[in-house]
């Protein structure tokens, strides 16, 4: 799902409001751009699911006291084991039997058991590997519930990109009345910067962002100049 409108696309490429001869195209190249966006930062925007309709999702434990979620906003989510190896999913622990980690959160990284839990309360012992499904909200959101700005900037940006690359089949960019080429740099960097602060750890922006010069803060290979 795109983090940008097509109406928004449409008017930094000054497009005019009434040509919607377009709209598949511009579509198209939101909807690559946001699953960039998904695999470069390692994590999906805005909530999927509500309260009342919640979504289940499928973890491996990681250790016998630690399963990883991925952006887990419901504090007190619905927690099942596949005790069976059969994905039947039929023990539900009880709050008691669980913390979410970290303990500022959501969104939330880590289901980590009790090592004593209250009295009266079966402590649990996940198997690496073993699948234990977590039903709630999910997604990364601004402290308003929304898809950060940094995001839906970063779509309209690859949005336009990918929707002008056409323009370079062989990934040349001419400027004729200047007498200069210039090579289509692989990302732009704007992008980057917008996304490095939102990439979880071990993403791909993750890693990259460990590469990047301090001095600087200016991915390699930077592009002198770009079409706009």
């Amino acid at each position: 799902m795109a983090y940008a409108l097509v109406d928004e696309l449409r008017q930094v490429l000054d497009i005019p409001p009434e040509d919607t001869s377009t709209d598949v195209d511009l579509q198209r190249a939101l909807d690559a751009g946001a699953t960039w966006i998904d695999w470069f930062t390692g994590r999906t925007f805005g909530a999927a699911g509500t309260a009342a309709a919640p979504v289940a999702r499928v973890y491996e434990a990681a250790a016998e006291d630690s399963v990883p979620l991925v952006d887990l906003q419901t504090a007190a989510p619905v927690v099942e084991l596949d005790t069976g190896a059969d994905r039947t999913f039929a023990t539900t622990l009880t709050p008691d039997q669980y913390q979410l980690l970290p303990l500022g959160g959501p969104p939330f990284s880590e289901l980590q058991a009790w090592a004593t839990p209250p009295a009266g309360t079966d402590p649990v012992c996940f198997l690496p590997g073993q699948l234990v499904r977590v039903t709630g909200v999910w997604g990364y959101t601004d402290a308003r519930g929304r898809t950060p700005a940094a995001v839906s900037e970063a779509n309209l940006l690859l949005g336009a990109r990918y929707y002008k690359r056409r323009e370079v089949p062989f990934g040349v960019l001419q400027a004729p009345e200047l007498g200069a080429f210039q090579t289509l740099p692989r990302q732009d960097a704007d992008v980057y910067q917008l996304l490095f602060p939102l990439s979880r750890p071990g993403s791909p922006g993750a890693a990259l962002l460990a590469t990047q010069v301090p001095a600087t803060g200016e991915p390699a290979g930077a592009a002198a100049w770009v079409l706009v």
